[in-house]
């Protein structure tokens, strides 16, 4: 995870998390005072453990769904590392990298796009600013499903990857390219050596 990048939020509303996991993030998002969290999970075993970790925030809300920008159901591969590498993907360079890492059983989940969200669940995209992304190798399918509302947003923290880490996967150039399209820069990237990592864009032509 990129460290000390929180200078660059200027202003903060509330922040989209997309890949939840457990909710690892939640006393970060309260420590920098985000107004609000939606997490999205569709993993039906950890999402439990994820509303009990959020139970004590209630500004924070948990959905028991993936975002995905073309399809409305899939094939979550769950990994043996605590769901922590699952993906709708197949395992591309990861499994040479981290040849401990596998997937031990499959999970159908159900996906939404985020534009779909804010029109029928949580209908103002106005309280929310930051998207975080942790979705092992679908990131640019969920910056897609957002469609226009993309706009709305002021920051955007994503994991990035520079070759095929999961099979058919985005690299960090497409979504440099996607992004740049609605007025986002990239300000901060950390690559690992298994080609790997996380970066976070800033929108230039907005109110940051």
């Amino acid at each position: 995870m990129l460290r000390n990048f929180e200078h660059h939020l200027k202003v903060k509303k509330g922040a989209i998390h997309v890949g939840a996991n457990v909710g690892e993030e939640r006393d970060w998002y309260k420590l920098q005072d985000f107004k609000r969290v939606l997490w999205f999970e569709p993993n039906k075993e950890l999402f439990p453990t994820l509303e009990k970790n959020i139970w004590n925030y209630p500004e924070q809300i948990a959905f028991n769904f993936g975002i995905h920008d073309t399809l409305k159901s899939g094939i979550l591969h769950i990994a043996n590392n605590h769901g922590q590498s699952s993906s709708l993907l197949e395992l591309g360079t990861h499994a040479v990298n981290h040849p401990d890492v596998k997937y031990i059983k499959d999970q159908d989940v159900v996906l939404r796009r985020l534009d779909w969200v804010f029109e029928h669940i949580y209908q103002n995209i106005d309280n929310f600013n930051f998207l975080n992304v942790d979705v092992q190798g679908t990131e640019l399918n969920v910056l897609k499903s957002f469609g226009e509302l993309l706009r709305k947003l002021d920051y955007i923290y994503t994991e990035v990857n520079e070759e095929e880490v999961y099979k058919g996967c985005a690299c960090i150039c497409d979504i440099d390219e996607y992004v740049h399209l609605f007025g986002f820069e990239r300000v901060e990237t950390l690559i690992t050596k298994a080609k790997w990592g996380d970066a976070l864009y800033v929108r230039k032509n907005g109110n940051v």
